[in-house]
């Protein structure tokens, strides 16, 4: 009778290991790729997030470039003059503010 218990308990076992060590593995795998694909969602989110900034600051140097070339020109430098220097033209009227 013993050795029938111990050959019961042997083949429990073996059929244990065989069912438990794939479910085991299959849920780490499955636990792992979910976790990955949150991760992923995150760097994607972040992806976005960081080309409309990059688009963002592409359209600010634009503008500062076209700034830095309009105040090179005559034009802006007249416009420098007359804002910034109180400069008039002649035939100008000065008009005063409130100030």
């Amino acid at each position: 009778m013993g050795d029938f218990f111990k050959t019961r308990i042997g083949q429990i076992t073996v059929i244990a290991v065989i069912v438990l060590v794939p479910l085991l593995f299959a849920l780490f795998t499955f636990t792992t790729v979910r976790e990955q694909k949150a991760k992923l969602l995150e760097l994607e989110q972040e992806r976005i997030s960081q080309e409309e900034r990059i688009d963002e600051l592409s359209r600010e140097e634009e503008r500062i470039l076209s700034d830095s070339e309009f105040s090179k020109s005559r034009d802006g430098r007249l416009q420098y003059a007359r804002d910034e220097l109180g400069y008039i033209m002649p035939g100008d009227i000065r008009v005063k503010d409130g100030n």
